[in-house]
């Protein structure tokens, strides 16, 4: 059955007691990926982001569909799902990239990736530092050989 919302029922959702510079929090239905839960809002039979349906009430056109809405608190995702437009800025894929590395936002953090190498160079075995951090043991023989994190430098 389509939902019964309609677009400025969204605001409803968030919660903006903490003030205009602070996140505004999701507290609506959720969806994707269990990693990447992000916040939902369904009205007129349509599913949306909710983060980028409150751009588009704010700016009064929908974000471009080749540009994602970037979030400077890093809080899109749940469970915060930040809904704050002073947050959000338009990027292309490519500086949704750059941003996460930037702001370590992906992958190890790089005073890990330092620490993996000092224990490699110790000579560690691979298994007993993926054991002791949580990952592969390929990823640890990828930043062994350099073939990832090789701009991380200790």
């Amino acid at each position: 059955m389509p939902s019964k919302n309609t677009k400025n029922d969204v605001w409803k959702y968030i919660d903006r007691r903490g003030g205009n510079d602070e996140c505004w929090v999701w507290t609506g239905p959720q969806g994707g990926r269990a990693s990447e839960l992000r916040p939902y809002f369904g009205y007129d039979g349509k599913r949306s982001i909710a983060y980028r349906l409150v751009w588009e009430l704010v700016h009064g056109e929908e974000p471009p569909s080749d540009k994602m809405i970037l979030h400077s608190c890093d809080n899109g995702r749940m469970p915060i799902g930040c809904c704050n437009p002073r947050h959000m800025s338009l990027g292309d894929v490519q500086q949704n990239s750059n941003d996460m590395k930037e702001r370590e936002r992906h992958g190890l953090p790089h005073n890990s990736v330092k620490a993996i190498k000092r224990l490699l160079q110790q000579g560690r075995q691979h298994n007993d530092i993926a054991d002791l951090y949580g990952v592969s043991r390929e990823l640890i023989t990828a930043i062994a050989n350099g073939r990832v994190y090789q701009h991380v430098k200790e």
